[in-house]
């Protein structure tokens, strides 16, 4: 065989050669396929999704108000600040995504009726229970749907008379007053900005008709609350896509 023959030769196994390996390399390592919109809201880390795994997730908020009817009579709660731990979850593939959460409001005032204030603990921190939430897409909006526990209260809030003027408690005698069903919040000011991977996403409650105190109507206002990735992922992007 000639020595040309020889070089082609060679070079044609040594491609067939780096050929095989590139093939073998894509097969044991296959690119991430991302986030594919399919009409199920589910959570992502770093634009692939979040299946059959769990991710700390914490927030911090500004001003929330409690509004509700107790005893007849409109009370009006307003905290200063607010944070909440939890998890976002995954389930199988296509399935829609999930969470746990805590949230505790801080610095709170019981704004009416007057002549009556909220307990000291209650003052300090409103807490709610530990709540489930699912994503859900309704009106071109991701919304998450947050509830306790079957039989358990959203939380519980303390009342007491300043003075024996307070119509709903009296002086020294605290009445608990549960919060009770589920509250509706927007992830994001759109679904657009939902989508988008980024350190922060905003979880928006507004007044929905989940929650009641004592059979009447009872609402929350929390349009601040920054969610982002705690734990071994802190400052991680992560988003809430149709998956």
């Amino acid at each position: 065989m000639s020595r040309t023959r020889l070089i082609l030769s060679g070079l044609l196994i040594v491609a067939v050669v780096v050929g095989m390996v590139v093939s073998s390399s894509g097969a044991e390592s296959p690119p991430p396929t991302g986030c594919k919109s399919v009409g199920t809201p589910s959570y992502c880390i770093a634009g692939v999704a979040l299946v059959s795994a769990a991710e700390n997730v914490e927030g911090t908020s500004g001003s929330a108000i409690l509004k509700a009817t107790i005893g007849g009579v409109t009370a009006e709660i307003k905290c200063a600040s607010g944070k909440s731990t939890g998890t976002i979850e995954g389930g199988v593939a296509g399935t829609v995504g999930k969470s746990k959460t805590k949230i505790t409001f801080e610095t709170c005032k019981l704004l009416a009726p007057e002549q009556c204030k909220l307990t000291a603990t209650e003052e300090a921190k409103i807490k709610t229970s530990e709540l489930a939430g699912e994503l859900e897409l309704t009106g071109g909006k991701i919304l998450d749907k947050l509830e306790p526990k079957t039989g358990a209260a959203f939380a519980t809030i303390g009342i007491e008379g300043e003075t024996t003027s307070c119509v709903i408690a009296e002086p020294g005698r605290p009445e608990g007053y549960n919060v009770t069903g589920s509250q509706l919040c927007e992830v994001d000011s759109s679904k657009t900005v939902a989508e988008t991977e980024a350190e922060k996403h905003k979880l928006i409650c507004k007044a929905s008709a989940g929650l009641k105190i004592g059979g009447n109507p009872a609402e929350i206002t929390d349009e601040t609350m920054a969610v982002e990735l705690s734990g071994a992922k802190a400052h991680g992007h992560w988003s809430v896509k149709e998956t």
